[in-house]
């Protein structure tokens, strides 16, 4: 049973998704934040990141052999724990998860970075235009 509050494949690749959506969003003009307002998510973003940095000592005994003996169902459990560890047959695996999630982080960095750009853009442009009256 996994450990309560650890992150599955699964819910790690919901979170990617959700931000290469918040990507797009920023990329496109759609999504626009205030300096204040995303700094409370960059905190949140390098927090993880810095996480998911200290999961790599956990990451690389995962990544180890299991040793369950010469037996055909020792063999047939150390496939399954390796697939289950790097990806395989019906399973993403845990390392791509964590990697594509790293990379998602990284994007959602540059989606509110590029979101307060676009902020401070529409900020500006009101801001002159109000002047004209």
């Amino acid at each position: 049973m996994a450990a309560e509050g650890a992150l599955s494949a699964q819910s790690m690749q919901a979170m990617t998704a959700n931000m290469v959506g918040l990507k797009q969003a920023a990329e496109s003009g759609s999504f626009a934040i205030s300096q204040e307002g995303a700094d409370a998510y960059l905190k949140a973003i390098d927090n993880a990141i810095t996480d998911l940095n200290k999961t790599q000592r956990e990451i690389l005994r995962l990544r180890q052999e299991t040793k369950l003996g010469t037996s055909p169902d020792g063999a047939a459990m150390a496939r399954y724990n390796q697939e289950s560890v790097e990806g395989g047959a019906g399973t993403t695996g845990i390392v791509p998860a964590v990697e594509q999630l790293r990379a998602a982080l990284n994007e959602a960095r540059e989606a509110l970075q590029k979101a307060v750009e676009n902020y401070r853009e529409v900020d500006s442009s009101n801001a002159s235009t109000y002047q004209r009256y």
